[in-house]
């Protein structure tokens, strides 16, 4: 830090040297610098290493270890980071980045740190989880991808209801409607089935317009009978 008091002083006074009329104003800055790194010298911390939050893993280490509810967003994501570092094939602390992203409102980073995870480990089930509920809320749709991971969630957890029923909307969106309606008996079915599940499975219905019917065919304008079949 003394160093770049130093330089800054050199640049001012040396401009202000150049610049200035008479020798009683360069000598006014002459004093001036002198004082100034002089102050910061005996008052200031010249010495002190910069200390960025890297540089405080140790005290964080102890913090998670005797109070883990004292760590800010930043201090996980320093310990994640360390531990990425030294663990490169470790899919948990892309996972737990990507969580602390989406939870600080920045998912394509998050989805990019999910997507880190599962290049280190395809089968995370967590990290699956968080994924395909993330492209889900950055969608609002369950595309082919997304409902990959539905699937894999489901067939390495069947009991986890809700991501066998997103599976099965995923489904019933490219097509595949026996594929869904099948998936949909064994989670209704299921002795985890309850109220809860059941709300929340009729709004998903609603809300891609599952249980609609086939749309009536309108009467013609001038009032004729529409053709029958087989005339």
């Amino acid at each position: 830090m003394i160093w770049l008091i130093l330089v800054a002083v050199v640049f001012v006074g040396g401009g202000t040297w150049f610049v200035a009329k008479s020798m009683r104003t360069r000598l006014i800055v002459a004093v001036v610098g002198i004082a100034a790194v002089a102050g910061y010298w005996f008052i200031g911390k010249p010495n002190m290493p910069d200390d960025p939050l890297s540089g405080q893993i140790e005290q964080i280490e102890k913090l998670a270890q005797n109070d883990p509810d004292k760590l800010t967003a930043e201090q996980f994501m320093a310990l994640a980071e360390k531990r990425a570092h030294d663990n490169p094939k470790d899919p948990m602390p892309h996972w737990i980045m990507g969580q602390v992203l989406e939870a600080s409102g920045r998912p394509q980073e998050a989805m990019m740190a999910y997507e880190s995870a599962l290049r280190r480990d395809p089968n995370h089930l967590p990290t699956i989880k968080n994924l395909a509920d993330l492209r889900f809320k950055m969608t609002g749709t369950v595309d082919p991808a997304t409902s990959a991971l539905y699937h894999a969630a489901y067939k390495a957890e069947p009991g986890n209801l809700r991501m066998g029923y997103m599976a099965g909307i995923g489904d019933w969106l490219e097509g595949n409607k026996e594929e869904a309606e099948a998936i949909w008996k064994g989670v209704e079915t299921s002795p985890a089935m309850d109220d809860t599940h059941r709300q929340m499975f009729a709004a998903m219905r609603q809300m891609f317009k599952i249980d609609a019917g086939a749309p009536e065919t309108p009467a013609p304008a001038d009032g004729a009978k529409p053709p029958q079949k087989g005339k």
